[in-house]
């Protein structure tokens, strides 16, 4: 290859020359301007050299090989000459070797040889390549649109042979649904000589199928060379049917947004709205709007800025932003719970818009919190369930460390069962569950272990006295018979009280209260007894867990 500059033509001439000598089957193909085959001309002896078939030295390449070609092709119109070695389509595991040759001086086409494919049976099977289709074609008419000439590419478009086209009526060529248009632009253009008029519309091809083409015409019936209509006609088919792509999809994703049980607004960069869905409006109790702001009108006061916020991220960042919102319906008379999705929408690296989905989840986030207050309280009392109170102890535990609990065990609760009904059992447990409540710190945590048990944690509370004095509260509390339906009851509890040590954990705390609470029974007066290692010598045993159910 030579680095100085263009080989002189001469030199190009014999050096192409010696090479179809020293490969005499070596396939060759000429190349226009454009790097597409050209005939080759007469003025090149070929000899037994056989013509490379296709439209352009790509199609003969691996897909992977054809930017060397294109390479390749410059540089030999710059320098004259180059070279490149590739893989064929057609035997992918095998190179050969293109060289090439700029002989437009001498002979007006560069050439190609393909050197290493001996004869042209390798390339074989690359002649299924289509050739590349004209997309412009030229017919003339005379003044009542008659076609009087057409010119190659007309027919290698269209397929009418001249003989076909010439007399017939350009207007009996043109879809019946476009013919009004055709008839619009073709007077609009004869009204004014030397004017240009174009028209989109489906020209009807040789087999009866329709092709859509844009023709211009232009009038040349008083221009004494021509005497007529000029038409050019260009195949716009591929843009058509892109266009009728898109517009099936947009049709297709708006089918989808109206049918979707979601809300969909899309608003442009400065938060007009482009669309939304019924849905939308619906879900907000708004009519359309051209502002997103109209359509967010009944976003409660308190949580508008939270919204508007992410709404501006989103169009700013393009930070994608999930939400729960309150929304205002007066329709209801109540609030209701949504969620909200924002979407950036982009082109390229800038944001143009977004898409905001809305979901009405008014029941599921109330079934969410139905689900999650079964999962922490207890349905009869409304107190903590074991779980939940064990975990509140367990929390206060982990912090600080200082925790105090009560104990307590309601006395002869079988008895009221037995005596007046599981009915009037569950009404003293929740009037004894609502006086514990009722005289405890704030702070504190009131649980039902289960049956006739209650636990109350007190964090932040090591002083025996402070919890003693809870207690005894307790105990006051519950002095008052209750009344309940025909029964005058008399809650006695036993009370015991723990805090908890240096590393206690829940079970041996509750453990230690569970003691002193049994000795509060034994007792029989009713009252709170403090934990003290006192209670477990004379008891002769280990802590019982407060799992273990006693009877």
């Amino acid at each position: 290859m030579n680095r100085d500059g263009p080989l002189a033509g001469d030199y190009l001439v014999k050096a192409f020359e010696a090479l179809l000598a020293q490969h005499p089957t070596a396939p060759v193909a000429a190349i226009d301007d454009h790097g597409l085959y050209a005939p080759v001309p007469d003025s090149i002896d070929l000899g037994s050299h056989a013509v490379v078939p296709g439209r352009s030295a790509l199609d003969l390449v691996v897909p992977a090989d054809r930017v060397v070609v294109i390479d390749a092709w410059e540089r030999g119109r710059e320098q004259g000459a180059a070279r490149a070695s590739v893989r064929l389509r057609g035997s992918p595991d095998r190179a050969v070797v293109m060289e090439l040759f700029d002989l437009r001086k001498t002979h007006g086409v560069l050439m190609v040889v393909v050197v290493g494919a001996d004869t042209a049976a390798e390339l074989i099977g690359l002649s299924d390549v289509p050739p590349i289709a004209p997309r412009l074609a030229v017919q003339r008419k005379n003044d009542v649109a008659v076609i009087i000439a057409v010119d190659e590419p007309f027919t290698q478009m269209l397929g009418w042979r001249p003989e076909e086209a010439i007399g017939a009526a350009s207007l009996d060529m043109v879809h019946p649904e476009d013919q009004d248009r055709a008839i619009e632009t073709w007077m609009e253009m004869l009204a004014v000589p030397g004017s240009t008029r174009r028209v989109r519309l489906r020209h009807r091809r040789s087999d009866g199928s329709w092709l859509w083409v844009e023709i211009t015409n232009r009038n040349l019936l008083d221009d004494p060379d021509e005497r007529c209509v000029v038409a050019e006609v260009i195949d716009v088919s591929d843009e058509v049917a892109a266009h009728e792509a898109v517009r099936a999809r947009e049709q297709l994703l708006r089918r989808i947004a109206e049918t979707i049980p979601m809300g969909l607004v899309q608003v442009d960069r400065d938060g007009r709205v482009v669309y939304s869905n019924e849905r939308f409006c619906d879900i907000m109790g708004s009519g359309p709007a051209d502002k997103l702001q109209d359509l967010l009108h009944g976003v409660v006061r308190e949580e508008w800025v939270g919204l508007e916020e992410a709404i501006d991220d989103v169009l700013v960042s393009g930070r994608d932003v999930d939400m729960e919102v309150r929304l205002q319906d007066q329709r209801r008379g109540r609030d209701r719970q949504c969620r909200f999705s924002l979407r950036a929408l982009t082109a390229g690296s800038s944001i143009t818009g977004a898409i905001l989905c809305v979901e009405d989840v008014t029941e599921s986030a109330r079934m969410r919190v139905e689900l999650e207050r079964r999962a922490t309280y207890d349905d009869l009392t409304r107190c903590l369930n074991r779980r939940s109170v064990m975990a509140a102890l367990e929390d206060a535990l982990a912090g600080d460390g200082r925790v105090g609990i009560v104990f307590m065990d309601l006395d002869d609760f079988k008895e009221v069962n037995d005596a007046l009904g599981h009915a009037v059992g569950d009404e003293l447990l929740v009037a004894v569950a609502d006086r514990l409540r009722a005289v405890v710190r704030e702070g504190d945590v009131v649980g039902r272990l289960g049956g006739d048990e209650f636990l109350v944690v007190c964090p932040g509370c090591d002083d025996p006295e402070e919890v003693l004095a809870i207690a005894r509260r307790v105990e006051a509390a519950n002095r008052d018979a209750l009344v309940l339906g025909s029964a005058v009851i008399a809650a006695r509890l036993s009370i015991g009280v723990a805090v908890s040590g240096p590393s206690s954990g829940p079970d041996a705390v509750v453990a230690d209260a569970d003691m002193a609470m049994y000795e509060s029974k034994r007792r029989g007066a009713g009252e709170a007894v403090l934990f003290s290692e006192s209670l477990r010598d004379a008891a002769g045993t280990e802590p019982r867990s407060m799992h273990v159910r006693r009877r």
